[in-house]
């Protein structure tokens, strides 16, 4: 009965790993029967270009994941760590956003060529994260002054002339 919550992790780890594969297949199969097939080969080099991009994000972002998932077991075999829940927020949920927006562009590239511009949604989101999250709280506490009352204010007042008699006797 030990480790019962690790084993049941493990497995929903592994459902959801098996559900993102097949995610990422149907739309690797979509995209290349409606490009090759029904729309007769590449309109342009971009296409390919952009095709690679996708699959290399989705494999990175996929890999990402399943390192998130990774069991730990012991010496007899035991499972002693489920691996990471993939249903928490952090990097993990901007593992699988990334992941969710590569397929739809593949797909939805398909029936436009404008929808490659979706993936700037990728460096957009980060260059928010980046000012939200580093630099407001950097230049807001650079500009701050504390605010005294008076009572701190005398207080303090007297305390550095205190220190200032100190110095002056001593020297």
């Amino acid at each position: 009965m030990a480790n019962q919550g690790a084993k049941k992790r493990l497995e929903e780890n592994r459902k959801k790993l098996q559900t993102l594969r097949l995610a990422i297949a149907i739309g690797l199969a979509f995209y290349l029967v409606v490009r090759l097939i029904l729309r007769r080969g590449y309109e342009s080099w971009w296409h390919i270009i952009g095709f690679v991009a996708t699959f290399f994000l989705e494999a990175f972002s996929f890999s990402a994941i399943s390192k998130f998932a990774e069991p730990e077991f012991s010496d007899k075999g035991e499972v002693v760590y489920g691996g990471a829940d993939l249903s928490m927020g952090g990097m993990c949920a901007y593992w699988h956003d990334l992941l969710y927006i590569s397929i739809f562009v593949q797909v939805a590239s398909c029936l436009s060529a404008y929808f490659w511009y979706t993936l700037l949604v990728v460096p957009g989101f980060a260059l928010y994260l980046l000012y939200k999250n580093v630099l407001q709280p950097y230049w807001a506490q650079s500009r701050e002054q504390p605010v005294l009352d008076e009572a701190t204010r005398k207080r303090l007042e007297r305390s550095q002339q205190r220190a200032e008699r100190r110095r002056m006797k001593w020297r």
